[in-house]
């Protein structure tokens, strides 16, 4: 699933219990003796202090980034912007395909996103999802913030600059910053982005994307995406170093005025190769998703 934002002038715990101190019974039957006074003089018993418990030094950034989205997100719902430069838009997909990868473990998933585009051409905005993997037994959200800018040229084409970052509730392991550029032109699109720890690994990793949107009619349009990931991690499902991986996806869309219908086909060649949690979260397959602009 691509994760391009969209412009709307073109309309394109755990509950925690607290508990309570309750006062030790009194039990006469229990056995006990008067406490007796100190014999003899007081001195000091040398004693190794613990020490402190060792923090993860990627956390105070995985939760600035955290608090940086949520920031995006209140000062953009705030903002007192034109309806051309605030939109955003609210999905239920059956399968959240990102790249071609199963994050919602071949479940459905609820979706989020607000996006703000300034005349300038800068933009930001951010995007929410429900996930969870395949060892985990409980959903998690991931969110990914990102700014940019974007700019056309004399000939009509557009091109874009930006950067994102990608962190997920619970496993903290798999975040990760990416930095991109793009073009836009007539029906075509594309990326190239480059992680430096994709998902968390300790190589860097390189993803490019080419998506297509053709209109047939007023209401139907053909969609069609491909990419290729490029990636040198040693924390992969199946323990390659080195790997390329491919996804495509091809489907139909259907304007309703606010809602929006998909139904795709997405596929991927490896996804053990570049990914270190999923074991079926590559089945190939179809992909329905119901979007509500605003």
């Amino acid at each position: 699933m691509s994760l391009r934002r969209t412009c709307r002038r073109v309309k394109c715990a755990r509950l925690w219990r607290r508990g309570r101190w309750r006062p030790l019974p009194v039990n006469d039957a229990w056995p006990w003796t008067r406490a007796q006074r100190l014999q003899g003089s007081v001195e000091s018993v040398p004693v190794r202090a613990l020490s402190r418990l060792k923090q993860d030094p990627r956390r105070p950034l995985e939760l600035a980034a955290l608090r940086g989205a949520v920031t995006i997100c209140i000062a953009l719902v705030c903002a007192d912007a034109a309806a051309e430069q605030l939109s955003g838009s609210l999905s239920a997909v059956s399968d959240y395909r990102y790249r071609g990868v199963s994050l919602s473990g071949n479940n459905p998933a609820v979706q989020g996103s607000i996006n703000y585009d300034d005349a300038s051409g800068f933009y930001a905005g951010a995007f929410v999802s429900t996930a969870r993997f395949a060892f985990e037994s409980s959903r998690e959200l991931q969110a990914i913030s990102f700014f940019g800018y974007a700019w056309r040229l004399p000939s009509g084409v557009s091109g874009e600059i930006g950067a994102d970052y990608a962190l997920f509730t619970r496993t903290h392991d798999y975040d990760y910053p990416e930095v991109y550029c793009g073009f836009t032109s007539g029906i075509w699109s594309g990326r190239l982005y480059y992680a430096p720890r994709y998902f968390g690994g300790d190589g860097n990793a390189i993803y490019g994307e080419l998506n297509a949107a053709q209109p047939l009619s007023d209401r139907f349009r053909i969609i069609a995406h491909g990419g290729v990931l490029w990636s040198k991690s040693g924390n992969s499902y199946d323990g390659s170093g080195e790997r390329v991986t491919f996804d495509a996806r091809i489907g139909v869309g259907v304007d309703l005025d606010r809602f929006s219908v998909e139904l795709s086909w997405v596929g991927l060649s490896n996804s053990r190769s570049a990914y270190p949690f999923t074991v079926n979260g590559g089945r190939n397959g179809p992909v329905v998703a119901l979007t509500l602009a605003f």
